[in-house]
């Protein structure tokens, strides 16, 4: 197939660029709450429900990164030994003719 564009299309920067916008508004959006709870408000019991919603998401985050990488490396096991060449069988197969009839 001929290509035709100048440029290579790179279907990773454009697949990742609307997911890093989103991603930043997020940050964005709950970092603004934290400094706003953390900082302007006087209110113990929601200072130490916002600690302990970073924790946990803290947490979260380290967990799903161990988790994925744990699962990557169970996978990149599991399609060597699938592409690994197979021993060839032993197995023989002996075709029994049938006895002639008695005359």
């Amino acid at each position: 197939m001929i290509e035709r564009r100048k440029v290579p299309f790179s279907l990773d920067e454009e697949k990742f660029s609307t997911q890093k916008v989103v991603t930043y508004m997020i940050f964005l959006a709950f970092y603004a709450v934290i400094i706003n709870v953390l900082f302007m408000t006087q209110d113990q019991s929601e200072r130490s429900m916002i600690l302990q919603t970073v924790i946990n998401l803290t947490f979260l985050a380290a967990g799903f990164w161990i988790g994925t990488s744990k699962g990557a490396a169970d996978a990149r096991d599991q399609m060597a030994k699938m592409l690994q060449p197979q021993p060839e069988s032993k197995v023989t197969t002996t075709i029994e003719t049938p006895a002639e009839p008695a005359k």
